[in-house]
């Protein structure tokens, strides 16, 4: 089986999906800024309950799979008509959880909706959706429609958190559908890669940091040097010395095609000497009048505005110090 997360992560790379399954030593442990981000989504979720008001959530632990879409079941047949992480799973072997499932008034429709703590529709989330479908379609639901439900950035607080402005819902159904012929051959593809023996041969690249930062990459790019073209090129140029298996800077050839700066760069580096222009700084040095002042600070940015004439993810300062010499 496999699941929405573990589905998106293959979309993004077939090995990075392998190493999950097959290789959890390598998995790094959570970071605090990753922590965070998780809270933030769990606050948008919990608001975004109450935002539909009472319903029947499935507490069922994400590892406990069977139990979780048996009880969703009993739900729906029930007669509930708002189940919150409703899981399903599809005949293919693709089960997830939504985080709102809600019956059309009158029919037994049911419509998936999604929330995020993003600001706007992104191209994963139609696949993540269009997977999300795929399970309760596929699990015996009839379903109408798919909707995104994020935060509205243009939302100014002003005392309570006034739920109705602070979400947007979009519906996606057209564009998920779309996508949805794909994802039963996808599916069955990421189970076999799943259950082989043998890792797959990825070549590391620009989908190791797109849509998500990879966990494996401290693996998989062990072979890079610290110092590589990786940190100067990217583009063309970067694929035209990868193409001749070149990381080290100090193998760009001399007559590559460089900016001033990257030339630069290159040089001061091949050199072993530190690149100072003199009359530059001495230029700006002269510019500057006392007494000077040295500000710093450090901020903070939440989906869901803290304070009051602040809006979904605006950067607010919490703390500075201001130094004059």
């Amino acid at each position: 089986m496999i699941s929405k997360s573990q589905y998106l992560k293959g979309l993004q790379c077939p090995k990075a999906l392998w190493l999950f399954r097959n290789r959890r030593d390598l998995a790094p442990a959570i970071s605090e800024g990753l922590q965070f981000i998780f809270d933030m989504g769990h606050e948008v979720g919990e608001l975004a309950q109450r935002y539909f008001g009472a319903g029947i959530e499935i507490t069922e632990p994400y590892y406990k799979i069977k139990q979780a879409i048996q009880c969703t079941t009993k739900a729906a047949k029930r007669g509930a008509d708002l189940i919150y992480e409703a899981t399903a799973c599809s005949e293919s072997g693709a089960y997830s959880r939504i985080d709102n499932l809600k019956k059309v008034a009158g029919s037994n429709n049911w419509d998936l909706i999604e929330v995020k703590s993003s600001t706007e529709v992104k191209d994963y989330h139609i696949d993540d959706m269009a997977l999300q479908r795929h399970a309760f379609t596929g699990g015996g639901y009839r379903i109408r429609k798919s909707i995104l439900m994020h935060v509205n950035n243009n939302y100014v607080r002003s005392g309570t958190l006034d739920l109705q402005r602070l979400f947007t819902l979009e519906d996606c159904t057209g564009i998920v559908e779309d996508r949805l012929e794909e994802v039963g051959a996808k599916v069955a593809e990421l189970i076999n890669l799943i259950n082989s023996r043998n890792e797959p041969e990825i070549e590391i690249g620009g989908h190791c940091s797109s849509p998500f930062e990879c966990d494996y990459i401290p693996y998989c790019w062990d072979h890079v040097p610290d110092y590589s073209v990786y940190d100067i090129f990217s583009g063309r140029k970067l694929d035209a010395l990868l193409q001749d298996n070149l990381l080290e800077v100090s193998e760009v050839p001399d007559n590559f095609d460089l900016t001033d700066r990257q030339a630069v760069e290159i040089r001061a580096y091949k050199s072993n000497q530190i690149h100072c222009d003199t009359a530059e700084i001495e230029a700006f040095l002269a510019q500057l009048k006392y007494p000077l002042y040295y500000l710093d600070y450090e901020t903070i940015s939440a989906a869901v505005p803290l304070f009051d004439n602040s809006s979904p993810y605006e950067t607010i300062p919490f703390q500075f110090s201001l130094q004059q010499q």
